[in-house]
């Protein structure tokens, strides 16, 4: 728990910092929760903040379900969820006045995990059919997510790791190009069900545009796969 409480003390000393340079990065808190059902399936439940400068000024507002099916034989998954956002963005330059648009969304996804020596990386397929304020879109995600175990190889049960990622999305309109997401940090194993990452992230959008956040992700993975350690914490990506 000391750690826990270390990871969020960090988190919002640096956000603080930010205070006096708004576009210098945004805050992003995350709890992904995974309900082992048995061994071939899973219900996950999660929630998202995001906020501009820092945690004090909010830009989204998110909560997602998800069913997913694990194969036997095969490193793979498969799911599909639904999401429900509130999204906040300035609707002037000097970030005076805001919108408040609501959203649905489907999701379908397939997740391949391959083992490189001690690393981990993680393929993640979705496709999104997405209600908006503007009407309906498709979208299209491919993230990869590369997790590096810290610490002597004799280790076999490492705490520490570093995660990498990029995700790239295309959606349905004339300009395809969506955004791309790029992260880097650090995560902890704090016990067989529960971790966290620490991440920078930057996102671009096309163009001049971009958006830099610190994110703190916290994952809870519980149920069948507590007493299963070959399928506990599996740290699925987001």
């Amino acid at each position: 728990m000391k750690k826990l409480l270390f990871f969020f003390a960090l988190l919002l000393a640096t956000a603080a910092q930010a205070q006096n340079n708004r576009a210098a990065y945004n805050g992003w808190l995350q709890y992904t929760g995974t309900y082992s059902l048995n061994e071939r399936f899973d219900l996950n439940l999660g929630t998202q903040y995001r906020a501009y400068s820092g945690l004090t000024d909010k830009r989204l507002l998110l909560g997602l379900a998800l069913l997913q099916y694990n194969f036997k034989n095969a490193p793979l998954s498969v799911g599909a969820g639904y999401m429900y956002l509130q999204l906040q963005p300035f609707l002037n330059a000097d970030q005076t006045e805001k919108a408040d648009n609501r959203e649905n969304r489907f999701y379908q996804q397939l997740i391949s995990t391959q083992k490189i020596n001690r690393a981990r990386l993680i393929h993640r397929y979705r496709v999104e059919e997405r209600w908006t304020a503007t009407g309906f879109r498709l979208r299209f995600r491919y993230l990869a997510s590369l997790r590096l175990p810290l610490g002597p190889k004799t280790d076999l049960s490492p705490k520490w790791y570093l995660a990498l990622k990029d995700e790239i999305r295309i959606s349905d309109q004339p300009n395809p190009f969506d955004s791309n997401r790029v992260w880097g940090g650090v995560g902890y194993i704090f016990n067989k069900n529960l971790g966290g990452e620490l991440l920078w992230m930057t996102q671009f959008d096309g163009g001049q545009n971009r958006s830099n956040y610190v994110a703190f992700i916290l994952r809870h993975d519980f149920g069948w796969s507590a007493d299963h350690p070959e399928r506990r914490v599996r740290f699925l990506p987001q």
